[in-house]
């Protein structure tokens, strides 16, 4: 078999923070910063390499497949998800810790393993080497990006196809479903992030636009659109910023939860927002139609604002933007981490460039890139 080489997006979350957590609608989108997989099959050993983590790593097959023997032929029957049981010999095989299992590194071994153990009807030689150019540990997406290429990559080496029946929005060049990509990488997110909600992998893999609510995930069609994405270097943890508006939530839950009503009206509006964007068929729809998204991203902060998960890095971020006219909020929890500055269809160019200029000035990253990128794509 040939070399297979696949790409998936990021995501950022436009609107939804924090809500989503209390059952309101999110509205996520990929991000144009994509990670790449290149699997080749042959040689004698199994070659994982994954620089942004510090994993440059080969197994004989021997060993490999003596692990795969005392799991019990787990993907010699059917693709399962490994079990608790199989997940405990697989850290002991990698010599990982049961909690915490290794940090970032060790994850990513232990996701790796799950797919390939699971899905392969029997272990194979090859390597398998990992590029991204997302950042780790920032709120875009990037386990769930390589997830989506390895569950792909993966299934096209096991010769596993979309079912007969299945329509052509659930499928990528290749024949392989959507749906079943993304069900492998939420196996692959559930060992990563322990409950994830099952955004970040739909929306690596379908790209575009997604409605998330309830444990429902719902693809969208989306127009592109440019950003900023701005990395304020600060960093932050999603734990204590998720805990705190829990806490202030039961502290003050008449003045909370009409917060998050709010949160969920607005996400419920860009939706209709960006369906106008999409079938606008003239300049001035477009531009009333950008003009009600820039106006939600600017309410959208305000109210994360007043959860107190916003930061001084954040309200720079903000204040040097609307000093060129342009729109920013902070997307994902909060308290540092990244932003995003939503340009127009007739963004003044030197505007994008000064405030990009000051940005940088002041120590914060910046990309340029579009919102709403294709999904798993294989090259």
């Amino acid at each position: 078999m040939a070399a297979v080489s696949v790409s998936a997006p990021g995501k950022v979350i436009l609107h939804g923070e924090h809500s989503v957590v209390y059952g309101r609608r999110a509205v996520a989108l990929s991000l144009d910063l994509r990670t790449t997989l290149t699997l080749t099959p042959g040689g004698a050993r199994l070659v994982l390499d994954l620089p942004e983590v510090d994993i440059q790593q080969a197994w004989p097959m021997g060993e490999v497949e003596a692990l795969w023997e005392r799991l019990g032929q787990p993907g010699e029957a059917c693709a399962a998800p490994l079990t608790e049981a199989q997940v405990g010999q697989v850290r002991d095989f990698l010599g990982l810790p049961e909690d915490p299992p290794g940090g970032p590194r060790g994850l990513a071994l232990l996701s790796f393993f799950q797919l390939y153990l699971a899905i392969l009807p029997r272990p194979v030689p090859a390597t398998l080497r990992v590029t991204s150019q997302l950042p780790t540990g920032a709120g875009l997406g990037s386990s769930a990006a390589y997830a989506v290429c390895l569950s792909a990559a993966l299934l096209r080496l096991a010769g596993r196809g979309a079912a007969a029946d299945s329509t052509p929005s659930t499928e990528v060049s290749g024949g392989l479903s959507l749906q079943e990509v993304s069900g492998w990488a939420f196996r692959s997110e559930q060992i990563v992030h322990g409950t994830p909600s099952g955004i970040d992998n739909s929306i690596c893999t379908y790209g575009g636009a997604v409605s998330f609510k309830a444990g429902c995930c719902s693809p969208l069609g989306a127009p592109p659109l440019q950003v900023l994405l701005v990395n304020t270097r600060v960093p932050r943890s999603t734990k204590a910023l998720v805990a705190a508006v829990a806490a202030r939530r039961r502290r003050l839950p008449e003045v909370v939860e009409p917060v998050l009503d709010a949160l969920d009206a607005l996400a419920e509006r860009a939706l209709q927002t960006l369906a106008d964007l999409s079938s606008a068929d003239s300049p001035q729809q477009q531009d009333e139609a950008y003009a009600a998204l820039h106006e939600l991203v600017d309410i959208n902060h305000a109210l994360l604002a007043s959860l107190s998960v916003s930061h001084a890095s954040l309200e720079r971020l903000v204040g040097v933007a609307a000093s060129y006219g342009l729109h920013a909020k902070l997307t994902g929890a909060g308290g540092g981490g990244l932003g995003v500055v939503v340009l127009g269809r007739d963004t003044a160019p030197e505007a994008v460039d000064k405030c990009r200029s000051e940005l940088e000035a002041q120590g914060y990253q910046v990309w340029q890139t579009i919102l709403g990128a294709p999904g798993l794509t294989f090259h």
